[in-house]
């Protein structure tokens, strides 16, 4: 689309740029670009607020441009591995919302820290990124300078004392309900296979389990609540196979990953123990594989799906009134009970 200034012949012509428009507007560049080639993307109050800035500014509309595909808004979605397949539901989710909005979804697969950090700011430059979907934890310093180029939602990972928009499942609770029932099975020698310290999510998960055992006044070795640096099968493996060989062994597994639940049960049947008979395990994430195990897997579902489209949802919310009120979404968990309890 062509802006002209009013009143200027036509070797006199001037083009309007989107930040001058975006600065009278008092919106963001994205929302500028989406009035001017996507209007079906953006709500009619934001359309309305930028042509009275374009005219303003002496500048009217004079037709309207069939826009490429290529041109169409880009948003990027950032994820720290794409390796953990927990992730491939949140990314359909996403893509879902993004490709029924007409927008593209770029996927970045890099654990966000100060060493990748300015990387990820050119990359957002580089292709004019519309906004960002961060299932990266980040500190508020870190999100400011995302936020200085493209407009963001947390998923999943969130920090709490941003003032940013995030969707995501009480973690806690979810642990907490999950070691409760295994509580409520008779068992109380509990042992909690955690992943990275570094994600909301295992700090929260372990708040949950250890504040369940609380409860029931129940006491376990340290070494029985295991971090792992990553989430990966064959450490989990090992380290459930080093707890099961000891004189005393738990006889039941909270783990924050059916990943690693499938891995308490290869570990059980390599010491000729039952499950569940012998031992128990929850899982977390309830992803497909879930149901295929033998036993199948007790597990934690989060709405991976939901969560990724709902954030995608926020965010195009927030291309079209980025001056709105700041909206977040905790969505809720279920215990989906199979043999392996």
């Amino acid at each position: 689309m062509e802006c002209r200034r009013n009143g200027q012949n036509k070797s006199m012509n001037k083009k309007v740029t989107v930040s001058s428009i975006a600065q009278a507007a008092k919106v963001s560049p994205a929302t500028v670009s989406r009035v001017l080639n996507h209007r079906n993307l953006v709500k009619e109050p934001t359309i309305r607020r930028v042509e009275a800035a374009m005219i303003s500014l002496g500048y009217e509309i004079e037709n309207t441009v069939t826009v490429s595909k290529e041109t169409q808004p880009l948003i990027v979605m950032n994820i720290p591995g794409i390796e953990n397949i927990f992730y491939q539901e949140v990314i359909r989710g996403a893509r879902t919302s993004a490709k029924a909005h007409g927008c593209h979804l770029l996927l970045h697969e890099s654990p966000l820290n100060r060493g990748t950090l300015l990387e990820f700011c050119n990359l957002l430059r580089r292709v004019d990124a519309a906004g960002v979907i961060l299932l990266n934890r980040l500190p508020e310093e870190s999100l400011e300078q995302i936020r200085n180029i493209a407009p963001i939602v947390q998923c999943c990972e969130f920090n709490e004392n941003a003032n940013l928009p995030y969707v995501t499942i009480d973690d806690a609770r979810a642990a907490e309900d999950a070691t409760e029932y295994l509580i409520s099975c008779g068992k109380n020698k509990l042992a909690m296979i955690n992943g990275p310290g570094n994600f909301k999510y295992a700090v929260e998960r372990q708040k949950g389990f250890l504040d369940a055992l609380k409860k029931a006044e129940i006491t376990i070795p340290k070494q029985w609540v295991v971090q792992l640096p990553e989430v990966n099968y064959d450490m989990a493996y090992a380290a459930v196979s080093r707890l099961l060989n000891a004189e005393v062994r738990p006889n039941a597994f909270f783990t924050i990953s059916d990943i690693f639940a499938a891995a308490v049960i290869r570990a059980a049947k390599r010491y000729q123990l039952n499950v569940p008979k012998d031992i128990i395990v929850v899982g977390f994430d309830n992803i497909e594989f879930a149901a295929m195990t033998t036993p199948s897997l007790t597990t934690v579902n989060q709405p991976k799906f939901q969560m990724g489209y709902t954030a995608c949802e926020m965010l195009l919310e927030l291309l079209d009134d980025p001056y709105g009120e700041v909206k977040s979404m905790f969505l809720d968990t279920e215990l989906v009970i199979r043999e392996s309890t």
